[in-house]
């Protein structure tokens, strides 16, 4: 049986590759505040000729004051009205928009996940940094390796006790404090798709989305074959060539694992045997 820290590891497995309304309103409001004004007083003397007595729906003033204000008459200059909050709103969604990723259909797609195949097909040796959150909001870190095609291997940072080795026929989750090794058959694991002789997304993968932002590029996959449940979404840099920045996976829970990457260097050649599992643990290890 899968331990639990095994199978959030394998969950987490394929990382290795890998203004509010608030602010709105009180904008608007502080500009309302900003340009209030006093509402100018006209003495109203009863029994002066030519003026008119209050209406009984009239408002009333406060203790001491001589003013009606009339009834009908608009709001006072200065006074928030609706269209000083919409203003505020208005302007915050025209930012959300231009800042919102634009979703790539047609020519635009195929061109991009072409553009992502051949990132993936291009890297033979690859190692770096990453970071992973998960669901929980556990942090853990560590270095990644890649020799492609079929193998890669993380090795987690104290206190972590784990380490995940694919040969390119299995994928093995060891772990030294349980003094367990696990292994399963690489091609049930996302990594068939990153790390094939032929990386082809759009026939080994459904394409959920591709979204082009300012500086960045996203694409989110789903299993074809519909098996597994749950989604993975890369996220690429585009400022200086295509260059894979995180990693989100989404469970058939909807529990998100976010990984970031960083501190990448291609061509570090690292033994064949680098990639090599444990097949058990010595009891004294």
């Amino acid at each position: 049986m899968t331990s639990r820290r095994a199978a959030g590891a394998l969950f987490a497995v394929p990382v290795a590759l890998g203004l509010s309304l608030g602010l709105g309103l009180t904008m608007g409001l502080a500009r309302a505040q900003d340009g209030a004004t006093t509402v100018p007083k006209s003495a109203v003397t009863p029994g002066t000729p030519g003026a008119d007595p209050a209406p009984a729906d009239a408002l009333r003033p406060s203790l001491g004051q001589e003013d009606v204000i009339p009834p009908g008459s608009g709001a006072p200059v200065g006074e928030i009205t609706p269209s000083a909050l919409d203003e505020g709103a208005s302007w915050e969604a025209a930012v959300e928009t231009a800042n919102a990723p634009t979703p790539l259909i047609g020519a635009e797609q195929v061109e991009a996940v072409k553009t992502i195949n051949d990132y993936f097909n291009g890297i033979i040796n690859l190692q770096g940094r990453f970071e992973q959150v998960d669901p929980s909001n556990k942090r853990t870190s560590g270095r990644f390796y890649v020799l492609r095609p079929g193998k890669i291997r993380f090795d987690y940072a104290p206190p972590s006790a784990l380490r995940i080795v694919a040969d390119g026929y299995s994928l093995a989750i060891e772990d030294s404090d349980l003094k367990t090794v696990e292994k399963y058959p690489i091609k049930s694991t996302p990594f068939r798709l990153l790390l094939a002789d032929d990386v082809d997304l759009g026939r080994d993968a459904r394409i959920v989305g591709v979204e082009r932002e300012e500086g960045g590029l996203a694409i989110s996959l789903e299993d074809k074959g519909g098996d597994t449940g749950g989604r993975i979404k890369l996220y690429f840099m585009t400022d200086s060539g295509l260059e894979l920045k995180e990693w989100m996976i989404t469970d058939a829970q909807g529990l998100t694992t976010k990984v970031t990457v960083n501190n990448i260097v291609a061509g570090r050649k690292v033994p064949d045997d680098f990639f090599k599992s444990k097949e058990k643990f010595s009891p004294f290890q």
